[in-house]
């Protein structure tokens, strides 16, 4: 049983790492022949449509396989060739798919790479969130024991508070 032969292309993955992907290597002439154009479909590692044409001449990221789809057959008027890709397949020339998973794809890269900064972030908002409710728990706390001493002091334990206006105690 003969596998077939893999190629390797350098794959954009994101603005800070590459990859390697191995596309398959094109059918021999007596399966396809070299006059029609061959495209890879498969999905990015963000879940995006993703065609590339096999010479790596022109390509596309798109939301949906549709939209890919139609984007190969568009390309070549006169027909061509398409194979799915069960790998992750990132596009490694310029886009000329959908504006808006490109945008997207950006949009998560940028994410990714700042998370580890904004989670530091979020995480020191949250210890000094909890100082502040420690501190104002504590403020209660001290009221409570406050009001309930002066309750002692002026009631002898027969009457409570219950309004915080001191309009409303009573006049002795």
């Amino acid at each position: 049983m003969n596998k077939p032969l893999k190629h390797s292309v350098a794959t954009h993955l994101s603005a800070t790492r590459c990859s390697l992907v191995s596309l398959p290597k094109r059918p021999d002439c007596h399966v396809l022949s070299t006059a029609i154009p061959l495209f890879y479909i498969g999905r990015s590692s963000h879940g995006f449509w993703v065609v590339r044409e096999a010479e790596g001449r022109n390509g596309g990221l798109f939301l949906r396989r549709q939209s890919a789809l139609r984007f190969a057959r568009d390309s070549e008027p006169a027909g061509c060739a398409t194979m799915f890709l069960s790998e992750p397949l990132e596009l490694d020339v310029e886009n000329g798919g959908g504006r808006l998973a490109a945008g997207l794809t950006t949009a998560i890269d940028f994410t990714e790479r700042r998370l580890p900064a904004v989670a530091a972030f979020v995480g020191l908002a949250v210890i000094e969130w909890r100082k502040l409710v420690a501190e104002i728990s504590r403020a209660l706390a001290g009221e409570r024991r406050n009001r309930a001493a002066i309750e002692r002091e002026l009631f002898h334990g027969e009457y409570r508070l219950n309004s915080k206006n001191d309009d409303d105690l009573p006049i002795p």
